[in-house]
């Protein structure tokens, strides 16, 4: 099969991507803004989806400590990075 050259070039699938790549430079700059602490808790309860209890465990701390750093944190993060709220599923649905 022969290759067949136009004038315009072919599109490319991709899409834009601006508004995920901002967001996600907001969350972690805002990330870094957080205590060692509160960072620590959001990684471990968030991305690698622990329990506060397995959190608690890692932390060597209590579970009671691991839920005020996490709710500290993700106060400070809705208000460092606003934009979040609009994409939790709670505020879609509504």
């Amino acid at each position: 099969m022969a290759e067949r050259l136009d004038a315009t070039p072919a599109e490319r699938g991709g899409g834009d991507h601006t508004d995920e790549t901002a967001l996600r430079l907001s969350v972690v700059g805002a990330l870094r803004r957080l205590t060692t602490r509160q960072r620590a808790v959001v990684v471990l309860r968030h991305y690698e989806d622990l329990t506060e209890a397995q959190v608690a465990e890692v932390l060597g701390c209590s579970v009671g400590t691991v839920k005020r750093h996490g709710h500290e944190a993700v106060r400070r993060l809705r208000n460092l990075v606003p934009e979040l709220l609009e994409r939790t599923p709670e505020r879609s649905e509504r």
